[in-house]
């Protein structure tokens, strides 16, 4: 029984990966988690007219690759998604909390 125990308490910590699916514009930071997943890293910027931006990064896996994909929050709300999105959104002024 205390074998059984032990192996279910590992089970609830492994983190479940799910298939990246694209998000949808408007999505809670809740809703847009419950569809992909928990992310790979979370990065968040203060812009100099103090909006806060959050970027959820996941990893799209391929049969031999992987790309990252990351996913932005404005407001608790999903704005947009993908490599240029991330590029056209972060600058040298922004401030980076996490």
């Amino acid at each position: 029984m205390g074998l059984l125990l032990s192996l279910l308490g590992c089970a609830s910590t492994a983190k479940i990966v799910k298939p990246f699916v694209d998000p949808q514009y408007g999505m809670t930071k809740l809703e847009m988690i419950d569809l992909i997943g928990t992310p790979e890293t979370i990065e968040i910027y203060k812009k100099s007219d103090q909006t806060r931006v959050e970027f959820y990064i996941y990893l799209r896996k391929y049969q031999s690759s992987q790309d990252k994909v990351p996913v932005c929050l404005i407001n608790n709300k999903v704005v947009g998604w993908g490599k240029s999105f991330y590029e056209d959104h972060v600058s040298p002024d922004d401030t980076r909390i996490k």
